[in-house]
C-alpha cells in the first residue's frame, strides 16, 4: 500500500513501574548492586534497576510486533491507492499501521468485538504541505488519507472517512471540514458525523473494554455539554470516546505520543 506501512501484531500489556535510585548524600559513589547480597535481593535489585532503564518508554494498549510491512514509496501515490494523494507529488517518509482484532475470550460477551489500530507518522520535512500528509480516518477501511487524495479522487473517498486524527493536534469530523475537503459542501446525509468525549477512565480500563468488554464503548457512552465534533489541542496521554452517529458506533481514541506522532484508534462492531 503505497505510502504506508501495515503491520499485523500479537502483543501484550504489562505496565513496568519505573523507580528512581538516589545515594545517600554522604555517598558519593553511583548506584551498584551489591554482588554480595542473596540472590534473591539481587534479583530484586536487577528488576528495579530495569524498570528504572524502561520506565520512560511508552506503555500502550497495543503492543506492535512486526510480522510484515511494504516497504517506503512516495507518498503521492496512484489514487487508488489508500492513503496515497495525486501522481508525480513529493517523496515522504511512510506512516506505519498496526492493526489487531479482538474477540472477547468469554462467550457472553463474543457478541462484539473490536478493532484497533496503532498509527505512527514519521518526522516530516520541514516545509511540508499538511495537505499532503495522511489525516483523515475511515474506520471502515482502518486507513488515513490525506487532504490531496480526497480533494483529487471521487467525492465517495471523503464519504468513507470519519474524522481528522493529525491535522493542527486536533480531532475533528469529518462533516464540519468544508475547508479542507472540497467534497464535504452539500453532501449532506452521505457524510458521517462524529461526537468525542474526554474519557474519565483510565488506560487500563480501556484495555479491558479493547480486549475483553467492547460492547462497554456504547454502554459508558454519555451525550453531555462537554460533547463535540471537534477537540481542539489534545495531548499525550489523553482519551477519548467517539460516537459514529449515522452508524451507531462506538470507540475510543488514545494521543500515545506527541512525537512522533501515535494515535490508538479502538472500533467496538458486531463480531459477525
Amino acid at each position: 500500500m503505497p505510502g504506508i506501512k501495515i503491520q499485523t501484531c500479537s502483543y501484550g500489556f504489562t505496565p513496568v513501574p519505573s523507580a528512581t535510585f538516589v545515594a545517600p548524600k554522604r555517598d558519593k559513589k553511583p548506584f551498584l548492586i551489591n554482588t554480595n547480597m542473596k540472590p534473591i535481593n539481587q534479583l530484586i535489585a536487577f528488576s528495579l534497576l530495569l524498570a528504572t532503564l524502561c520506565g520512560c518508554e511508552e506503555q500502550s494498549i497495543m503492543q506492535p510486533q512486526p510480522i510484515r510491512a511494504t516497504d517506503q514509496v512516495v507518498a503521492n501515490a496512484t489514487p487508488a491507492s489508500l492513503g496515497g494523494i495525486i501522481v508525480n507529488g513529493p517523496s515522504l517518509p511512510s506512516l506505519t499501521i498496526v492493526e489487531q482484532t479482538y474477540v472477547p475470550a468469554n462467550d457472553l460477551f463474543a457478541h462484539t468485538r473490536c478493532r484497533a489500530w496503532r498509527i505512527t507518522w514519521p518526522t516530516y520535512p520541514v516545509g511540508t504541505s499538511p495537505n499532503l500528509i495522511p489525516t483523515m480516518f475511515s474506520v471502515a477501511q482502518g486507513t488515513p488519507y490525506s487532504y490531496n487524495f480526497l480533494n483529487n479522487t471521487a467525492a465517495t473517498n471523503t464519504y468513507k472517512t470519519n474524522f481528522s486524527l493529525y491535522h493542527n493536534n486536533k480531532l475533528e469530523t469529518v462533516s464540519q471540514m468544508w475547508d479542507e475537503l472540497t467534497h464535504v459542501l452539500n453532501a449532506g446525509q452521505n457524510l458521517e458525523q462524529t461526537r468525542f468525549n474526554k474519557s474519565k477512565f483510565s488506560v487500563a480500563s480501556i484495555e479491558t473494554w479493547v480486549k475483553g468488554r467492547p460492547e462497554l464503548f456504547e454502554l459508558y457512552w454519555e451525550d453531555t455539554i462537554d460533547t463535540a465534533s471537534e477537540i481542539k489541542n489534545y495531548q499525550k496521554g489523553d482519551i477519548y470516546l467517539f460516537k459514529l452517529v449515522n452508524q451507531k458506533r462506538y470507540g475510543g481514541i488514545r494521543i500515545v505520543s506527541m512525537t512522533p506522532r501515535i494515535i490508538e484508534i479502538y472500533s467496538a462492531e458486531p463480531n459477525k
